[in-house]
């Protein structure tokens, strides 16, 4: 059996790539290490820095994820600063909208997978828009704010595993998953 390693010290990711991410005779193992990360506005740049930084931690086929949420009225901001902008502001992201002015938003990942030769990445996206408010008690940084199109509800709201059927994260991994069946076979 083939081991991929999943680098991230977030724990809502581990439980969550659970239900995503399934290759047969592919164990993911988690490592536990935090990736000092760029500060960029482009997903796809962080993720590339992450897996170089992973595969040279690890020396070894490793996988890493970084999402972000893109707000139309504000040019796709935070994207790649999601993290950062959530944990300063929390839902007084929010209020960067103006009244009147549309809260459409796209939620994105990008996973960053080296095998050893290359990085290859998949991306998965779900459009929907960002509420008024905070709603919601599953507290995976931007969820409380993002409500998927089709959903009336949150992520937040939604809660794990519900939110899966949205997740932008569970596009990427089944990209990923494909990726990996077709390499094997």
């Amino acid at each position: 059996m083939k081991k991929l390693y999943f680098v991230t010290v977030n724990t809502y990711k581990t439980t969550e790539v659970q239900q995503y991410f399934s290759v047969p005779d592919v164990k993911l193992e988690f490592v536990n290490y935090r990736i000092q990360e760029i500060l960029n506005l482009d997903l796809d740049e962080i993720v590339k820095d992450k897996t170089l930084k992973a595969h040279k931690y690890l020396g070894l086929p490793c996988v890493v994820e970084h999402g972000g949420l893109l707000i139309n009225a504000l040019q796709s901001f935070p994207g790649g600063l999601s993290k950062v902008v959530w944990d300063t502001t929390n839902d007084l992201l929010c209020g960067f909208i103006p009244k009147g002015i549309s809260r459409s938003a796209t939620a994105k990942s990008v996973i960053g997978y080296c095998d050893g030769m290359r990085i290859h990445l998949f991306k998965g996206e779900t459009t929907g828009t960002v509420a008024e408010s905070s709603r919601g008690n599953y507290k995976f940084q931007w969820d409380p704010i993002f409500i998927p199109d089709g959903a009336t509800e949150t992520y937040a709201e939604m809660g794990f595993p519900k939110k899966g059927q949205y997740s932008q994260a569970a596009k990427a991994w089944s990209q990923l998953a494909d990726h990996l069946k077709k390499s094997i076979s």
